[in-house]
C-alpha cells in the first residue's frame, strides 16, 4: 500500500521536475527520495517518471496518476483534520436521555454554559420515562442517560449521584403551607394529581405508601409535570414530586412541603452502556451533569444529598 510519504514525494518531483529541488522542499535526502519513488512505482506496477541526466518528466501513466495522488493526499489531511475537530469539540453531537423530572432541574444548569463554550456541538435530548432511558442507553441510541437505577441492569452501568427527597406541592394558600410537613393521610385527604403509572415518580410514591395500606385515588392522572403544575395552580389539588421539580413549580407560584410520613426519596445518577467509553463531547457534558448533581446535593435547588461518586469537575473525565 502506498504511503503518504511516497505520494508526497511523487507529487513534489512532478511539480519541480527535479529530484534535487524536490529533495530540498520535502526534507528528504536524494537517495531516500529515489527509494520512495521506486517503492511507489513497484506498488502501482510501472514507471510514473521518465528520468534523464537533465530533467524528470511524467510518463503517460504518471500524468493520469498525478490528480489521483493529489486527491489522496488532500483526503488524508482532511480525514485527520476531521477527527481532530471532534477531539477539540469544534464540532460534534451528543445524545442523552433524561427523566423529565431530572431535566426540569438540571438542564437549565448544564446547557447554557456548555452550548456557549462549544457552540458547534449539537445536543439531542430525549426526556422520557425511566424504562425508555434505559432502553435508549442500552441500544446505543444515546450516549448516556440521567435516571434512577434501572430495574434491569444487564448491559448497563449506573453511577449514583444524588439522593433526592420528595415534597408535596401545593398553592401557598393550601392548609399544608401552615403545617410545614405532610403525611400519607394528607395525600389521601386532599384531591391528588398523580403522574402516569409508568413514571418513576409515581412508582416511588406508590411504593412508599404501600406499607401503610393507604391507596390514593387521583383526581387527575397526567403525563407531564408541567400539566400537574398548571392544575395545582388552578386549585385542583396537590401532588408529590422530587425536590428538583420545584424549578418547574415555582414559576406557577407553587410551594413545597416536606413529605415525612412516609419519607419518599429516590437516587438518581448517570447511566451508560457497560464497557463502552464516551466521546470527548459526551464525557464533557456528563461531567457537567455530575457537577450539577453535586450542586443540588450541596443545597442547590432544594433538598438532595450528593451520592457517592458526585464530583465537581466540569471537563471530560474517565467515564469508562
Amino acid at each position: 500500500m502506498a504511503s503518504l510519504q511516497q505520494l508526497r514525494a511523487f507529487l513534489t518531483v512532478a511539480e519541480t521536475g527535479s529530484f534535487v529541488a524536490a529533495s530540498g522542499r520535502i526534507g528528504l535526502s536524494q537517495p531516500a527520495l529515489s527509494l520512495s519513488i521506486k517503492a511507489l512505482e513497484e506498488e502501482v506496477g510501472g514507471r510514473l517518471l521518465d528520468r534523464s541526466s537533465r530533467r524528470v518528466a511524467l510518463t503517460s501513466e504518471g500524468r493520469q496518476f498525478r490528480p489521483v495522488a493529489a486527491r489522496l493526499v488532500e483526503d488524508w489531511h482532511a480525514a485527520f483534520d476531521d477527527i481532530r475537530s471532534l477531539f477539540r469539540m469544534e464540532r460534534g453531537r451528543v445524545s442523552l436521555a433524561v427523566l423529565p423530572s431530572v431535566a426540569v432541574g438540571l438542564l437549565p444548569r448544564v446547557a447554557p454554559d456548555f452550548t456557549a463554550r462549544y457552540p458547534n456541538v449539537d445536543i439531542e435530548v430525549f426526556d422520557v420515562i425511566a424504562e425508555r432511558v434505559a432502553e435508549l442507553v442500552r441500544s446505543g441510541r444515546v450516549d448516556f442517560g440521567c435516571s434512577v437505577e434501572p430495574r434491569e441492569r444487564a448491559g448497563l452501568a449506573f453511577e449514583p449521584l444524588l439522593h433526592e427527597r420528595f415534597l408535596v406541592v401545593h398553592r401557598p394558600d393550601h392548609p399544608l403551607a401552615a403545617a410545614g410537613r405532610a403525611t400519607a393521610a394528607d395525600l389521601a385527604g386532599h384531591p391528588f394529581i398523580a403522574l402516569s403509572r409508568a413514571s418513576s415518580v409515581r412508582r416511588a410514591v406508590d411504593a412508599a405508601l404501600e406499607p401503610s395500606g393507604r391507596r390514593i385515588r387521583p383526581l387527575f392522572e397526567v403525563e407531564q409535570i408541567s400539566t400537574a403544575a398548571i392544575l395545582i395552580a388552578s386549585g385542583q389539588g396537590l401532588t408529590a414530586v422530587p425536590a428538583s421539580c420545584m424549578a418547574l413549580m415555582r414559576p406557577h407560584g407553587l410551594v413545597g412541603t416536606p413529605l415525612v410520613e412516609p419519607e419518599v426519596d429516590r437516587v438518581v445518577g448517570l447511566l451508560r452502556r457497560e464497557g463502552a467509553s464516551l466521546s470527548v463531547a459526551a464525557a464533557t457534558l456528563a461531567a457537567r451533569f455530575r457537577a450539577a448533581f453535586a450542586a443540588v446535593g450541596q443545597g442547590g435547588e432544594a433538598g438532595g444529598e450528593a451520592g457517592e461518586g458526585a464530583g465537581d469537575g466540569a471537563e471530560a473525565s474517565d467515564i469508562r
